[in-house]
């Protein structure tokens, strides 16, 4: 399949780099009218809110991805700064601080006009609200852009072509013709990301471009006197800017002249002149000194203002553009290019077009040609297909990669990687060592070990001679992305509403569609936070689980002398404590069932229990000799870290020496069984106790009851053939192959579903390229990896 992208700006390039990756594609990349583009012109800012809630999505997605990729992160020389959003206040502004505080929690916030004043930003009109962000800041997209293309450039499925383009012809088939000074190709697809030069071309070619308006930028670089701002951009005025890497301030103005000629570089006068007086109005305490230089160039606009495919002859041909937004698409770049790869690629083979700017969809799989399933769609067809992406199931791709050229891909519902996303405050730790990675155990000669992570992202030193006792638990779901990326077989935004069987295989269906089939299937579902009953009758924004603490911060921000209750006297009701504490609330009431906030027990005959001559010797017990066994021993890992403990009693007793009193008061031993909304407003949690019932009113309630394992979504037919026990749940054999009837040769296996066949290890990190290797053992039918156990002292 060939793919020609015209324009090497940072969404052509991105798109053209994300292309590469499949290696059936072969992908040129003509760079176009050589000299200064919008690219260049950019000041790079990235941030996740956006007022459009497509364009906020790709933004938010982008910026996950770019924290997510450390080799990313460092390319593209980010510096972070903070962002401040100012706008009048609208109807769903708080959603949409949500969306972005979601995916980077702790990160977002929306204040008032009484708190921008106190910020420094004056003459706001009244009702100005703005929108913080911590996690916010620019990128060189220049530079970011040439090393892209260096690598397609030395790439063997890829080419950068000098342009112009000089003309493009689309045939009746479908294909059309790019001819440029080197001569004319033939393409499947043809995409135009040439920006600003996008009409022009395609008008020039008697192509339709109404659509597309072309309009100036211009910004200049000012040195300063005075505390630079965040970068920022005001609605109010049209002003935006940010600080540069060199102290200085990049200026800009909204210059509302459209229809300008693409490669302009002529300033437009005053236009410098009116962004310093705004600056000075807005920022009074700044003093502008001398301006540096000035930059001036276009940009192409279209409505609605999201970067996407756009089918340019609708349905008849294969001819795409890919720009627009509104201007500058640095900030979507990455999510928007990962899209639109994902749609030409199912495009290409389906002849399937995007007609509409919005209508772009999650990945296609599906490909004719492949292999038949139920019905007259052609599915891919893999060996192996992988129900959720997270650290089980990517150990199963790291060793499944090095040691056969059988297909695999994995399907998740979430839209980046990630891995308790909404957990990862600052300061939490981990409770597994950084030598239990995703390979280690088995294959630590793997490029995808978690120390080679640290090497190749020039993190190694840095993290050394911090000397934590715990890695912080970012740090890990930072390492997972890095592998994810480098594995290149989820897909994300993809989840999976029905397993059924056929005389194929397993047919896996996303959103009610087949996409795929399989040989063999591998669960590797998780776990979702469980919401009592005891607490559904209270109002949801007053009373919600741990995953929403850092959304709903914002909120509980001007309450925080107010009672708040944590339920749950687990790690995660532990983390939530603390990012109270930190936060500054002075009355916290943390409530436990059990008699006390039980710590792990780290000793070296506990850790004998997460070895695998352990899960051996469970495996030739009795069912309920073993699930004996295995709840007894249930606090050496399902417990509190006791570095978390420490930071909470330490931080406890500082608020003892500011208050006059403890800010925290640890309850154990209390199981609430009721609540109830009061008159006055506050949540009534009712509790038995070990000596007479009790209650405990608060502002707000913070649920941590614990987790429950993720059902599979097999269809009736394949849920009636799996062999159950007398719980209800899955029978997992030692191998972790599932129980059923009629497997012809194919195979289910299935991780963190069986505790009470494999002990504690079964839904933990301690273990995971044991548990991998043991499917890879079983699923190719002979000794891939040797798990070797055998220099142990205890004798079980």
């Amino acid at each position: 399949m060939r793919i020609c992208v015209i324009g090497a700006g940072i969404a052509g390039t991105f798109l053209a780099w994300r292309l590469r990756a499949t290696p059936t594609v072969e992908v040129d990349l003509v760079t176009g009218v050589p000299g200064p583009d919008a690219t260049a012109a950019s000041g790079g800012g990235v941030r996740g809110f956006e007022t459009h809630p497509e364009q906020r999505r790709l933004a938010v997605e982008s910026l996950a991805e770019l924290f997510g990729t450390p080799g990313l992160l460092d390319s593209a020389g980010y510096v972070e700064t903070g962002s401040t959003y100012l706008m009048a206040g609208y109807d769903g502004l708080e959603d949409a601080v949500a969306e972005v505080e979601y995916v980077h929690p702790g990160s977002t916030q929306i204040v008032d006009h009484g708190t921008l004043r106190r910020l420094g930003w004056h003459g706001l009109p009244d009702g100005t609200v703005g929108v913080l962000e911590k996690r916010a800041g620019f990128i060189r997209p220049d530079h970011l852009r040439a090393l892209v293309i260096d690598q397609l450039a030395r790439a063997t499925n890829s080419r950068v072509v000098s342009g112009p383009v000089l003309g493009l012809v689309p045939h009746s088939d479908g294909s059309v013709s790019c001819r440029t000074p080197d001569g004319t190709d033939r393409y499947d697809v043809v995409v135009v990301a040439a920006g600003p030069w996008t009409p022009g071309l395609l008008t020039g070619n008697a192509l339709p471009a109404d659509q597309y308006r072309t309009k100036a930028i211009q910004v200049a670089v000012h040195r300063v006197a005075g505390a630079l701002p965040t970068m920022f951009v005001d609605e109010t005025s049209d002003l935006y800017g940010r600080p540069t890497a060199d102290g200085g301030l990049l200026l800009g103005v909204d210059t509302h002249r459209w229809s300008v000629q693409p490669g302009s570089s002529a300033p437009i006068h005053d236009l410098t002149a009116k962004a310093v007086q705004i600056a000075g109005e807005r920022l009074p305490h700044l003093r502008l000194l001398e301006t540096a230089h000035t930059v001036t160039n276009a940009d192409c606009y279209a409505d609605p203002p999201v970067l996407t495919l756009w089918s340019v002859l609708g349905s008849t041909h294969r001819l795409f553009t890919f720009t627009g937004g509104s201007g500058g698409s640095v900030k979507t770049a990455l999510a928007a290019s990962r899209t639109a790869a994902n749609t030409l690629l199912g495009t290409g083979k389906n002849t399937r077009t995007t007609t509409s700017r919005t209508e772009n969809k999650r990945m296609t799989i599906m490909e004719p040609g492949t292999r038949r399933s139920t019905g007259a769609t052609a599915l891919t067809r893999y060996h192996t297909i992988g129900i959720g992406a997270g650290p089980s199931n990517l150990s199963l791709a790291a060793l499944y990669k090095n040691v056969t050229t059988e297909k695999l891909a994995l399907f998740d519902s979430r839209p980046v990687a990630g891995w308790h996303t909404p957990l990862l405050y600052p300061g939490v730790r981990m409770q597994t060592g950084w030598m239990k990675d995703l390979v280690s155990l088995v294959d630590p000669r793997h490029e995808l070990t978690f120390l080679n992570y640290l090497v190749t992202s020039g993190r190694l030193y840095a993290l050394i001679n911090s000397q934590f006792d715990s890695l912080p638990r970012i740090e890990y779901e930072r390492y997972l992305a890095w592998a994810t990326e480098r594995l290149g077989v989820v897909n994300f935004s993809s989840r999976v509403d029905s397993i059924a069987i056929t005389d194929d295989g397993f047919e896996v269906s996303v959103d009610g569609t087949p996409v795929a089939v399989s040989e063999h299937l591998v669960l590797g579902l998780g776990t979702r936070p469980v919401w009592p009953e005891y607490v559904r009758n209270l109002p949801s924004g007053r009373a919600f689980i741990a995953d929403e603490l850092g959304v709903r911060m914002p909120d509980l921000e001007p309450h925080k002398a107010d009672p708040v209750a944590v339920v749950g006297g687990g790690q995660t009701g532990l983390e939530c404590v603390l990012r109270l504490l930190g936060s500054g609330f002075t009355d916290i009431r943390w409530l436990g069932r059990n008699q006390w906030f039980r710590s792990i027990d780290d000793s070296p005959m506990a850790n004998e229990l997460y070895r695998p001559s352990h899960i051996e010797f469970l495996q030739g017990l009795n069912r309920s000799k073993r699930r004996e066994m295995i709840v007894d021993s249930r606090y050496s890992g399902d417990a509190i870290t006791p570095g978390g403990l420490r930071a909470l009693y330490q931080g406890n007793y500082d608020g003892l020496l500011t208050l006059g009193r403890f800010p925290v008061t640890l309850l154990p031993g209390r199981d609430v069984t009721s609540s109830e909304l009061l008159p006055d407003g506050l949540l009534r949690l009712n509790c038995s106790t070990t000596v007479t019932p009790e209650h405990h009113d608060v502002r707000h309630v913070v649920v941590a009851a614990g987790r429950e394992h993720v059902q599979a979504p097999f269809s009736d037919d394949l849920r009636d053939r799996i062999d159950y026990d007398d719980d209800g749940e899955m029978l997992v054999e030692p191998d972790y192959s599932v129980r059923w009837k009629g497997m012809n040769g194919h195979r289910i296996y299935s991780f963190n579903a069986s505790r009470y066949s494999h002990g504690l290890t079964n839904a933990g990190l301690t273990q995971l390229p044991v548990r991998a290797a043991i499917v890879l053992n079983s699923m190719f039918d002979r000794e891939i990896y040797p798990i070797s156990d055998e220099l142990c002292a205890v004798q079980w």
